[in-house]
């Protein structure tokens, strides 16, 4: 329910903020993945924790400066992110063992962790007062 008295017209323009700053943390996150899976022999999971890691910066200062225009706390954030990593990791590691690899894989975890670092970022870490 939370979830949907997020997106209601006081909050609208945040959450168009949180889809560029979150489709420019994809994109980062994408341009590393691709980058790694064509140029090294990496594990899907050493992949994915790399893109990861360097797309969480490009995520905290856009959503703390842009998209939530709160302080946040990074520790918090970053609590968030090694949670949702940990999360990624483990779908992307069921799938791999379901066969299900490469791209298809690291975007299925990459969909999942998306929605929860909203709902988490939102209510909890960036929550205004």
């Amino acid at each position: 329910m939370k979830l949907l008295q997020a997106i209601n017209t006081k909050n609208y323009f945040e959450l168009i903020r949180f889809v560029i700053v979150g489709g420019l943390a994809t994109v980062v996150d994408l341009v590393m993945t691709t980058v790694l899976v064509f140029t090294t022999s990496f594990h899907e999971n050493l992949i994915t924790s790399i893109a990861f890691i360097t797309a969480f910066w490009v995520s905290f200062f856009g959503h703390r400066y842009f998209t939530f225009k709160a302080k946040g706390s990074p520790v918090a954030f970053f609590a968030l992110a090694l949670s949702t990593l940990a999360i990624r990791n483990l779908i992307v590691y069921l799938l791999v063992l379901a066969n299900i690899r490469g791209f298809t894989a690291l975007i299925i975890a990459m969909a999942v962790v998306t929605v929860i670092t909203y709902v988490v970022a939102k209510f909890k870490i960036f929550k205004k007062s």
